[in-house]
């Protein structure tokens, strides 16, 4: 069967490495061209076909004309798409004959949308998993052709969540490839109403909130923490980030969140209860514990974790503003 594949990161190299193994040709693979802003933490699809002798391409646009003929003259049985980060328009959709697969790190219908790991974590899920499904123009609702669950542990990381994924989805092509060979694939149509959607997030996404829970902190924390870029806060205009917290109760109330309750071990009050900072650092400083990370910034108890103070007299000012504007003195 005569495939073409658009593909990127490690879900993508396992997605290509199945295929092979169950004897797909694959005609072409399409990925992205690597971001140097972005830290690249994970397997090359561009190294992994140029390996197998597979043309490999990375269009700024692959919606634009002279790659949808592109495509059209490679001739495809069908398509399957690894983690690749385009959306994909009906032009390309109806050139194979077979259709058009997706691989998606998520449940669907929950978590439609970029980053659905980082998500899952950030939202405390327990379980979340791996999803292979039929494309449409619009991003993951297609109708299911075959889905694993993932456990998520109290300890998990994104990374170690995408190595997880990376495993299931390993297992699961392995199961399916072969029906989709003999096109005996089933079709389940997602329902709508138990859609989520998600968008991609930014590393300016990764400010914690003292406002909300300690559990709230700690999910973010481990939901962007190494490789992803950081979960953080300010002390001043000293912008730390934190890459390893845990969550604790605190004996009196009435902290304000992101109050440092202590430096030994690097405590901080939270909306609800407080954390430890087991491990992190200045942004312009190198990693170490939160205890030493305490003595480098010269933290004390009673100072506060939140904005930096730029923004706080920003805000201020803000308000300012407005207040006057609303008695009518401006």
């Amino acid at each position: 069967m005569r495939t073409v594949v658009l593909a990127y990161s490690t879900m993508g190299c396992v997605g290509i490495k199945a295929l092979l193994k169950h004897g797909f040709e694959i005609a072409a693979v399409f990925t992205h061209e690597d971001n140097p802003q972005e830290t690249i933490w994970f397997d090359s699809v561009a190294e992994i076909a140029a390996k197998y002798h597979i043309p490999v391409y990375a269009p700024a646009d692959i919606n634009h004309p002279i790659w949808v003929d592109k495509i059209k003259a490679f001739r495809p049985d069908i398509l399957f798409s690894f983690y690749y980060r385009q959306l994909i328009r009906t032009e390309i959709l109806d050139i194979p004959k077979a259709g058009c697969i997706n691989l998606h790190g998520s449940l669907l219908p929950k978590y439609r949308g970029r980053a659905p790991i980082n998500w899952v974590l950030i939202n405390g899920e327990r379980e979340t998993g791996v999803t292979i499904h039929y494309m449409t123009p619009r991003a993951d609702d297609g109708d299911i052709v075959a889905q694993e669950k993932i456990v998520i542990g109290e300890d998990d990381t994104a990374m170690t969540l995408h190595r997880k994924a990376a495993q299931t989805a390993e297992k699961l092509l392995d199961e399916i490839l072969p029906h989709i060979m003999e096109g005996s694939t089933p079709r389940i149509p997602q329902d709508p109403l138990q859609a989520t959607t998600f968008g991609r997030r930014r590393p300016e996404d990764g400010e914690i909130q003292w406002v909300k829970t300690a559990r709230e902190v700690r999910n973010l924390v481990r939901a962007v923490t190494k490789p992803f870029p950081g979960a953080f806060s300010f002390i001043g205009e000293r912008k730390c980030l934190f890459w390893q917290v845990r969550e604790v109760g605190l004996e009196a109330t009435g902290y304000l969140p992101g109050k440092i309750v202590s430096i030994k071990p690097l405590t901080v009050a939270t909306g609800e209860n407080g954390i430890v900072v087991d491990y992190g650092q200045a942004e312009d400083s190198i990693y170490m514990t939160g205890e030493q990370l305490a003595r480098e910034l010269s933290i004390v108890p009673g100072m506060r974790f939140g904005a930096s103070t730029h923004e706080r007299v920003e805000e201020k000012r803000k308000k300012k503003v407005l207040i006057l504007g609303v008695n009518g003195f401006i």
